[in-house]
């Protein structure tokens, strides 16, 4: 019975996440995703009490968050957690659906607290984790080498070059990262 309400869930979240890539947080009508669901409106906010705490759960899952845990749980350090941050960033964003979700959950953070709180974490605490896990400390340098290579993975998502692809950019953001560390952001 527990499993069934789990899957229920997770089906609603599914089908949300699909109409809010598709109509964006706040002009998603909620029984727009109970159809996707194939569920009744009443029970998506059995659920979930209000359509707020459906954005807010879709909303976090659209961010990196998992990458980040799961690559730094793995035991990878250096290079290597920077090419398994890397290669998950683009196999997440890859799919439309995360990609758009991405785009409309970064617009929701002067919005909802919650959402503010979890771009932080990922910009502050798990960046600082990153930074002592590839460069050995958490300085000021290792985090802009770090918010360089993370704005480089967004720039790759949004416009993905014609002429780069997914492995050359990430080997060459890797080391570029790297380098520009150990040299300290000197040209």
């Amino acid at each position: 019975m527990i499993k069934d309400k789990e899957i229920i869930k997770e089906r609603i979240i599914l089908a949300a996440m699909k109409v809010f890539s598709r109509h964006g947080f706040f002009k998603a009508p909620v029984h727009l995703i109970a159809e996707e669901a194939g569920t009744s409106k009443g029970l998506v906010f059995w659920y979930f009490r209000s359509k707020r705490e459906l954005i807010i759960e879709v909303a976090k899952r659209s961010l990196p968050l998992e990458i980040i845990d799961s690559c730094l749980e793995s035991g990878l350090s250096g290079e290597k957690l920077l090419e398994c941050i890397g290669k998950s960033y683009m196999e997440k964003y890859r799919d439309q659906v995360q990609r758009r979700l991405f785009l409309h959950t970064m617009a929701l953070e002067t919005l909802y607290e919650e959402i503010a709180k979890e771009i932080n974490s990922l910009c502050e605490e798990k960046l600082s984790k990153v930074a002592e896990k590839v460069f050995g400390k958490s300085s000021i340098e290792g985090k802009v080498a770090l918010r360089a290579f993370f704005g480089g993975l967004m720039c790759y998502i949004l416009r993905k070059p014609k002429d780069i692809s997914e492995e050359v950019f990430i080997k060459n953001l890797v080391n570029i990262t790297v380098a520009w560390f150990k040299n300290e952001g000197e040209p």
